[in-house]
């Protein structure tokens, strides 16, 4: 069995071996999802270093294959919503041809991987997955603790044979030189619902303390507010018109190396604290309804900042009760935890 160094074991390996040289790996149709398989995108070349990795993925996540990963060959984009015969045009048109592929999920592009007869297709042997694959590797369902979201792509790739679980596996590109003047993103905003965001109120205190404690801070938004919550923007709306305060969300922005160029990210459990952790930029990230354990942010970069109450962890897009879970988190826990993170960016 592989090597696991100091993050624990899953089972015993599997005796499939991936066939030929050129392999697709399809990614997960969520956007978060697909942040925390990169790793193992990362274990599989290290494991076969002269395979020629491609990833097939929604046009939104085509930023994130693209941005710090010299192990992929080719990132193989199609428009959010294609029907698999449309997938299967998108890939016809390239010059490739795929011995193996990995599937995660049903869905139209796994289901284009099929028509496109890829002879060898792994994946785990659970529900409407398993007929779509050739070679099914079980999942283990021992009874334990509640295990982050990243092992179930990197179990596949350790039952390949890898030594998936290893640090090799979580390494970020280096960022580029810090700012010469202090520039926090913010994300008060997440897809996942109202619930998953902290009153945007404390958002502005936050920010009036920081800018009481440092010189020179300028703050950059990220994100769009939900249907669901629709009085954030309205709050923010009194600081876009300083000079130290920008919006940016328009889709030109190419958000990952933005981030990059920033000292710090403030965020709500959504999926900009997932582009931080991708980039290696120290967050705060305010959680909530959902569990750390199982869908924290990538990296210790990531600094959680919870309290947990009765209620918490329930998963709901939208709270039943009192928000108790966001509203018990302090302000001063925040700003305590922000100022942490803004003294670990390297120059």
């Amino acid at each position: 069995m592989a090597a696991h160094d100091d993050l624990g074991s899953l089972v015993e390996q599997s005796a499939i071996t991936l066939v030929g040289s050129h392999w697709c790996f399809v990614s997960p149709k969520s956007f978060t999802e697909a942040c925390f398989s990169v790793p193992a995108v990362r274990a599989l070349k290290h494991f076969s270093p002269n395979a020629k990795i491609a990833v097939l993925c929604p046009e939104s996540q085509l930023s994130l294959w693209q941005y710090g990963l010299d192990e992929i060959e080719w990132v193989i984009d199609y428009e959010d919503g294609a029907s698999a015969s449309k997938i299967v045009t998108v890939l016809e048109a390239g010059s490739v041809r795929f011995d193996s592929a990995i599937l995660w999920e049903t869905g139209c592009a796994a289901k284009a991987v099929c028509k496109l007869d890829v002879g060898q297709r792994v994946g785990y042997a659970y529900g409407e997955l398993e007929p779509l694959v050739t070679d099914s590797i079980a999942i283990d369902s021992q009874p334990g603790p509640i295990e982050h979201r990243v092992r179930h792509y990197l179990g596949l790739i350790d039952q390949l044979g890898a030594d998936a679980f290893v640090r090799s596996s979580f390494q970020k590109p280096s960022l580029p030189v810090a700012p010469a003047q202090t520039k926090i993103a913010i994300a008060p905003f997440s897809v996942y619902g109202g619930s998953h965001q902290w009153p945007a109120e404390r958002f502005l205190k936050v920010i009036e303390l920081i800018e009481q404690r440092h010189s020179e801070v300028s703050w950059v938004l990220y994100g769009h507010e939900p249907k669901s919550s629709k009085q954030g923007m309205e709050v923010f709306g009194s600081l876009l018109g300083q000079d130290n305060f920008n919006l940016d969300n328009s889709a030109d922005v190419d958000v990952f190396a933005a981030l990059a160029q920033s000292s710090a990210l403030l965020a709500c459990d959504g999926e900009v604290a997932h582009m931080a952790a991708h980039v290696g930029l120290p967050a705060t990230v305010i959680f909530g309804p959902n569990s750390p354990e199982w869908r924290r942010p990538l990296g210790k970069q990531s600094v959680v900042v919870r309290e947990h109450v009765a209620c918490s962890p329930c998963f709901k897009s939208k709270c039943p009760l009192d928000f108790r879970c966001q509203t018990e988190v302090s302000i001063e826990a925040v700003v305590e935890s922000l100022e942490l993170v803004m003294g670990q960016r390297g120059s």
